[in-house]
């Protein structure tokens, strides 16, 4: 189908939930190419004495590291590599001959101590081969998979302890943690023990995150060396503050273990201390403006400990007494310990609120970052893990407590296991929150820092790099090669015609591989794109291969040149038609490639009902806010519906898919005087060619073009009577 589109007392776990905004926010800062000379894709005609490579952040001399490849057999160039200051420089020990080279590079910042990796090509007497730059972007590279749940449980542990900690230090001590044992809910709990066993599992934790914090330096010292040796370590830990910082976790996590018990304020202030270093050895230390970002990044990273700590030192401490002794542990944890710990997770949240802000700014430097780099993606889904534990906050804080509380003598069954199956699911929340946060540390660089290393350079340099949106008075149109989109960007050039063709996967990646335009060769300009120049013609032929077999696409080469106002004006009065019908008939074909096709028939009545049947017997009504499914040969039944009812207007959407929209033809079929509209959206992406008919402005046929999705639809019988009713026979 195409894309369709408080009270105070309650607020301390709806508030501390979106306080995981903050877990953690140390992402990695990276030594990034800036330039390079030669250029990258350069083609010279005399080879150079040496190369040159300009990075974003001084190198750590003993673990930055550079080779030269002759493209053509893979062969590694002898050279002799120096690195100073912000430089890496490549001096061949003999004259470079005729051919494509290939640099690749292996940084290592002395100011926040990560590795970076990428390569660049030139052409000495022939043109640069595999795109001119590239810069790792996967967080999975160097035995990420390794690397990012060690992180991850680092973070936990870290966040656990030193937020435990601080709670402590902010609420007098642990007793936060105890209900009053003159209360007469207490009774059952084993107060007078608790203090004790409190203390017990925070000196195990401090041990355990000591013990994680040393092997994350070590796995992390192997990736930036690639080995694991005493010489690695010294380098990694003993070169610059982000090293000392690194270090500086497992003393400060000793230390607060060493001060628990005697000097609490101490020990919470050692752990303190440790999020310090961390902070140090992270995206805050390179960050632009440090001044702003190191202090807000620390505060970022306290406040986030502060929930973490409270609310899983509640679940520890209290989960295994709470499923033992029975509603009135539950209701005295509820009515002392939870409001306790609310007192400091309301100006954590402000706190978390505030610099969140302004790390997000610093990590991102643009909205759309959050849906087209891998970076904001995983941004986007630990945003939507904090809106899930926003939600579950705000029922078993909002809802669900105050029912408790006030019940007598006893709350229903039902209410009390609801809200406690609810609290206990926030810490699971929260893990998968800092899971999400390991990743994000371990990828290369941040969204912001990606796009400014690529404008240093001159080259592109983002993950993915978002596809661009033809520029004026130049087309985009799709269509379909075997699983592959292949998209063109055409510009009329008199007699001839020029332009770009780009292969897609189905996951919308970049696909290799080579391609011919009107029977004619053409030039690389990336991986999956291609240049061409030839004489203009109504269409383009072009041929591509996947998994081994040849596919011929054709793509419409003419257009109207500076129609583009009125292909908009077209495609909104087209809009408006189609949705002001009253009913209207759909046949949709859709396939992702090769051996693949569904077929669907649709009904609409305004304003609220559809129908559909495919052709392998499923079968639904939607009317307003309900809906009916069955599969063939079996009964209907009702589907629960969330969200916005069904309206027959929301169907028809094109206007958010048009960033660019140009008149691709005005023809006659059969009685109808028809223009043919082409449509591209480079963010979902999407490529779109619209048949409508201009004299009533409604859309005959539509066909479109996405990653793994190549769909048509023919409209008929516009206003013919629709009958949509609910179904007579439900099973319930």
């Amino acid at each position: 189908m195409r894309p369709r589109h408080l009270r105070t007392r309650a607020l301390p776990s709806l508030l501390a939930g979106l306080a995981l905004l903050a877990l953690p926010a140390a992402a990695s800062g990276h030594a990034a190419l800036l330039g390079a000379d030669p250029a990258p894709g350069q083609r010279l005609q005399d080879p150079p004495r040496e190369v040159t490579l300009r990075f974003s952040e001084p190198l750590n001399a003993r673990l930055s590291r550079a080779t030269l490849v002759l493209v053509d057999g893979g062969e590694r160039v002898p050279t002799t590599v120096a690195a100073s200051g912000r430089r890496l420089v490549l001096r061949p020990a003999t004259a470079l001959g005729r051919g494509a080279y290939r640099v690749e590079w292996h940084s290592v910042s002395t100011d926040d101590a990560h590795p970076l990796e990428g390569r660049l090509g030139f052409g000495i007497g022939v043109p640069a081969a595999g795109g001119a730059e590239a810069t790792e972007s996967s967080p999975l590279a160097r035995d990420g998979w390794l690397r990012v749940p060690a992180r991850a449980a680092l973070y936990a542990a870290l966040l656990l302890f030193s937020g435990a900690l601080l709670c402590s230090a902010l609420l007098g001590g642990t007793r936060w943690l105890i209900p009053p044992a003159s209360g007469p809910e207490a009774r059952e709990l084993d107060v007078a023990g608790q203090p004790a066993r409190v203390e017990g599992i925070l000196v195990d934790v401090g041990i355990f995150t000591a013990g994680l914090a040393a092997g994350v330096a070590g796995l992390e010292a192997a990736s930036a060396a690639g080995r694991l040796s005493g010489g690695a370590l010294g380098d990694y830990l003993l070169s610059g503050l982000a090293g000392f910082a690194r270090v500086g976790v497992i003393v400060f996590v000793i230390a607060a273990v060493a001060l628990l018990r005697r000097r609490p304020r101490a020990a919470a202030l050692a752990a303190a201390a440790a999020l310090g270093c961390v902070v140090a050895s992270g995206h805050a230390n390179s960050a632009d403006p440090r001044a702003l970002a190191v202090p807000a990044d620390f505060v970022h990273l306290v406040a986030g400990a502060v929930w973490l700590g409270g609310s899983a030192m509640i679940v520890i401490t209290w989960g295994a007494a709470l499923r033992r002794d029975g509603a009135p542990a539950r209701r005295a944890v509820a009515r002392h310990v939870l409001p306790a710990f609310g007192r400091v997770a309301l100006p954590a949240f402000i706190a978390v609120v505030v610099t969140g802000t302004i790390s997000a700014v610093v990590e991102l430097g643009r909205v759309s970052a959050l849906w087209d780099t891998s970076y904001g993606l995983v941004l986007s889904a630990k945003i939507a893990l904090v809106a899930a534990i926003a939600a579950v906050s705000y029922v078993h804080a909002l809802r669900l407590r105050p029912r408790l509380l006030a019940a007598n003598p006893h709350p229903p069954a039902r209410v009390e296991r609801s809200h406690w199956r609810l609290v206990r699911t926030e810490p699971l929340l929260a893990l998968a929150v800092v899971a999400a946060a390991g990743l994000l540390v371990a990828f290369p660089l941040p969204p912001r820092q990606l796009d400014a290393a690529g404008s240093a350079a001159g080259v592109p340099a983002c993950d993915p790099c978002p596809l661009p949106a033809p520029a004026r008075g130049e087309l985009a149109v799709a269509g379909q090669g075997g699983s592959r989109v292949v998209a063109a960007w055409l510009r009329s050039r008199g007699e001839a015609l020029a332009g770009t063709i780009r292969q897609l996967d189905f996951r919308g990646k970049p696909a290799a591989g080579p391609v011919t335009v009107n029977g004619l060769a053409t030039r690389a300009c990336g991986r999956g794109c291609a240049s061409f120049r030839v004489p203009a013609s109504p269409a383009l032929r072009v041929v591509v291969r996947d998994r081994g077999r040849p596919y011929p696409v054709t793509l419409p080469a003419r257009w109207r040149t500076g129609q583009s106002r009125r292909a908009r004006a077209l495609l909104e009065r087209a809009q408006a038609a189609m949705r002001a019908l009253p009913s209207v008939r759909e046949h949709e074909t859709v396939t992702s490639g090769p051996g693949t096709l569904a077929v669907t028939r649709y009904r609409l009545r305004a304003p609220d009902r559809l129908a559909f049947a495919t052709a392998r017997g499923v079968e639904s009504i939607f009317i307003g806010r309900r809906r009916w499914l069955r599969s063939a040969g079996e009964p209907f039944r009702e589907q629960p519906v969330t969200g916005i009812p069904f309206r027959t207007r929301s169907w028809f959407r094109w206007t958010p898919y048009a960033r660019a929209v140009e008149v691709l033809d005005e023809r006659r079929e059969g009685a109808r005087a028809v223009t043919e509209l082409a449509l591209m959206e480079p963010g979902t992406p999407v490529w779109i060619r619209l048949v409508v008919d201009r004299r009533s402005g409604r859309v005959v046929r539509e066909s479109l073009v996405a990653p793994a999705r190549f769909i048509t639809h023919r409209f008929f019988a516009f206003g013919a009577p629709v009958a949509i009713t609910p179904p007579r026979e439900v099973e319930r």
